[in-house]
Parts: structure tokens; C-alpha cells; sequence
């Protein structure tokens, strides 16, 4: 299938949809975005951020601010293109301090700068081309402009949204020591770390193929070195329940297939922890004991209590999703008899965390071996459908492996 057939799918896909959901998931961080090479639009883009450049550049800039200027209107832009098709705000810092010698360190690494983001956004929001949200959304976070194209601005920049691409480049693995993205600490590991190695050579290969939200894929680990582990790209962000965004793009020109762990924390806390099999369906199983019919409540509350470090934390976490009492303490009770060697809450989540992470990463480097991406989607892989079955059984076997001889199932999902 040739692009822009691809992106007149994708366009069908999110016509019409309301605005994004205005929370910490459904926000994307400003970051510098570029333009593949084999984009034929290049010429029409360069056009339409010389426009708004001589239109907004209301100061006296020298060359060298009007050069930066421009490539701050290049990165808006290209992030609010791939805000349509991820359904995600575009959020930007807004607050002097963020941008600081003590401040956020992604701001400072990528040189952004306050004053062409706020003249773009005044811009912006003045001729009617953006929805905004301005306030402190975050307790303890810096204060937030979350921002998303208008009809007008959409139809000028959905076209780029395939060629659009982050540069692949360091760091690959970073710890996060803050509750949002924003808190990232980034500490060096020792350049001969496996982790730092694999990372590298994922990265590397990666350089040369093609997919939606083109991206570095990073390692991230909460605190330290050695809790949840987590691969993070933007791909994976991209919405597939409402809108199947995601499962319809493309890699290097060919349909996707996801293949995705069942149950994959719950299968991998009884495996490691008792080494037992979970079975054919968990959840199901678990609902027929407690008389509960709802797979996606009964997920929700075995992933808060497994991650969670004591019961009273997952049921206030619980009550903040909209699930009463009544109905957790069903599930919870079905649960245990269940399975009654099953890890609740013990802060279990973050050991599955960091196996998921590792079972994954495995994967994409038996990838390398065959020439195959493999890009991770939570606690799945997306792969060309052609290479869906080797996703498959390179899964199982890597699973297998690192859980010391236990069993799983994969699905395969596909458009």
C-alpha cells in the first residue's frame, strides 16, 4: 500500500472526532520533529512556515533568532499535525523556571525557547487556529498550555502527519525519578551497561526503516536502574479503541500486525513468583468465581492490586477510576480464590514492569538477527503481517526463557 493511500484511511479514521480527552494520557510534550527525506511535501511545508514566520515575527530579530524562530514554528506545527491523528494535546511549558539551569531537562537538551514558543502560541491562539487550556493541571508540576489544532490549522497540516519523524538519538535509557514525564532524570549508566548496549543497537537498526511517529525507542525505569523497566515510543501512542489509528499505519510500506501477551503481568507473577499457569483465560476464570462479567473492571483491578504497595493505596486508586466498593471487593475476593498464590498488593507491578521490558527488548534484538522490526506496543510487538507468526513464536520462546520454563499465549490482531 503506498502512503497516501495509508494516510486517506487514517483520515477517514479520526474525521469527525471530538476534541482530545484533557488528562496526563491524552498529552504529548513538545519535541523536535522533522520531515523525512522522501517527503514530497517538503516544498508546500517550507511555504506554509514562511508564511507564519513573516506573519508572526513581530520583533527584531537578527538571522541567527529568525533561523531559530523558524524551527520553532517547524517543531509546533509538525507536533500538531500528529497531535490530529494521536487524539493527544500538545502540551507546552509555559513557566519560565521549566526552562531554567535547575529545570526540565528535555526542554534544556532540545534548546527550546520561551519566548518564540509563547509568540507562536499568541499567534496561534490570536487568529483563531488552536483550542487552548491554560492553568496548573498537575499538583506539583509546572504550569501547563495544552493546545490542539482548530478545523482551519488541521487542514493545512494533516497531509505531513506520515513523514513526520523524530531524530533517532540519545539517551536511549533514562530514569524517571518524577510521577510525569516532565520530572525526567536522566542519570549515566556505565557505557558498557547491557542495557545502554542493546538500546544502542535497537536504535541503530531502526535509523533506516519507516512507521508512523517515527521515534528513538527508550528504555525508562522508575527511580532506579533496577524497577520497571518500561519501552517507550511514541507509536505506541497512537489511539486503537476508539479510533484504530495505530493497527491501520504502516511499516516500511506493508500492513501491521500486533501480537500482544493475554494477561501478561498476571501470567508473569504467577510464573515467577509460585510457577504456576494461569490457564486459557484468567480473567474469565476469575469473573465465573466472583459472578463478575466485566473483563475490562476485572483487568483493572488485578493491574492496580498487583502494582500497588498495600491494599488501601489500590483501593483509592480503584475508587479514582469510578469502581465501587461492592464490585472491587467481588473481583478482589474471586480473585484470591482463584488464585490464591497470586502476588496483590505487594508493589509486585514494577518486577513485571521491568520483565515485560526485558522480554520485549529480547525480541526486538532476535528481530536484528532476522532484519525484522519489531516496534513495542505496551505488552506487545508490532510487526509487518507477513512476519506476524515469527513475532509469535519468538515471543513464547523468549517468554519461556526468561520465566524459567513457563507458558503464556500471545493473540495476533490485525486490521
Amino acid at each position: 500500500m503506498n502512503y497516501s493511500a495509508n494516510l486517506r484511511i487514517l483520515k477517514e479514521i479520526v474525521k469527525g472526532s471530538k476534541l482530545p480527552v484533557d488528562d496526563y494520557d491524552h498529552h504529548d510534550f513538545l519535541a523536535p520533529k522533522q520531515l523525512n527525506r522522501q517527503c514530497l511535501g517538503r516544498e508546500s511545508f517550507d511555504a506554509l512556515v514562511d508564511q507564519f514566520v513573516h506573519q508572526s515575527n513581530t520583533k527584531r530579530r537578527g538571522l541567527g533568532q529568525l533561523e531559530q524562530f523558524r524551527l520553532h514554528w517547524d517543531y509546533i506545527l509538525l507536533n500538531l499535525s500528529q497531535s490530529i491523528f494521536r487524539k493527544h494535546w500538545l502540551s507546552i511549558s509555559l513557566d519560565n523556571n521549566a526552562y531554567g539551569p535547575k529545570g526540565d531537562y528535555w526542554l534544556r537538551k532540545y534548546a527550546f525557547s520561551l519566548t518564540a514558543i509563547k509568540d507562536i502560541v499568541s499567534y496561534l491562539e490570536a487568529n483563531d487556529l488552536i483550542h487552548k487550556k491554560t492553568g496548573k493541571l498537575y499538583k506539583n508540576d509546572p504550569a501547563r498550555t495544552r493546545i490542539f489544532p482548530k478545523p482551519v490549522l488541521e487542514e493545512m497540516l494533516w497531509h505531513y502527519f506520515l513523514d513526520i519523524e523524530q531524530p533517532i538519538k540519545p539517551p536511549y535509557v533514562t530514569i524517571n525519578e518524577g510521577r510525569s514525564g516532565w520530572n525526567t532524570t536522566v542519570k549515566g549508566l556505565k557505557k558498557d551497561h547491557p542495557d545502554r548496549k542493546d538500546l544502542k543497537a535497537i536504535n541503530n537498526f531502526l535509523k533506516g526503516h519507516h512507521w508512523a511517529c517515527k521515534a528513538p525507542v527508550r528504555l525508562v525505569y522508575n527511580q532506579t536502574a533496577l524497577q520497571g523497566g518500561r519501552l517507550i515510543t511514541p507509536f505506541q501512542g497512537l489511539p486503537d479503541r476508539t479510533y484504530r489509528v495505530r493497527i491501520n499505519t504502516l511499516i516500511d510500506g506493508e500492513p501491521i500486525a500486533e501480537v500482544d501477551f493475554n494477561a501478561n503481568h498476571l501470567r508473569l507473577n504467577l510464573a515467577v513468583v509460585s510457577r504456576e499457569n494461569a490457564g486459557d483465560t484468567p480473567y474469565e476464570d476469575i469473573g465465573e468465581v466472583a459472578g463478575v462479567e466485566d473483563r475490562d473492571s476485572i483487568k483493572k483491578v488485578i493491574t492496580v492490586a498487583m502494582g500497588a504497595s498495600n491494599e488501601g493505596e489500590a483501593r483509592s486508586s480503584l475508587s479514582r477510576k469510578g469502581l465501587g466498593k461492592v464490585l472491587v471487593d467481588k473481583i478482589i475476593a474471586g480473585t484470591q480464590k482463584r488464585y490464591p498464590k497470586l502476588q496483590l498488593f505487594t508493589g509486585w507491578g514494577l518486577s513485571a514492569q521491568n520483565l515485560e521490558g526485558q522480554i520485549l527488548k529480547e525480541v526486538m534484538l532476535r528481530g536484528i538477527e532476522k532484519d525484522i522490526v519489531c516496534l513495542p506496543v505496551h505488552d506487545a510487538v508490532a510487526v509487518t503481517q507477513g512476519n506476524a507468526e515469527w513475532a509469535r513464536e519468538t515471543m513464547l520462546q523468549v517468554w519461556a526463557e526468561q520465566t524459567g520454563g513457563g507458558r503464556t499465549k500471545v493473540k495476533v490482531d490485525m486490521p
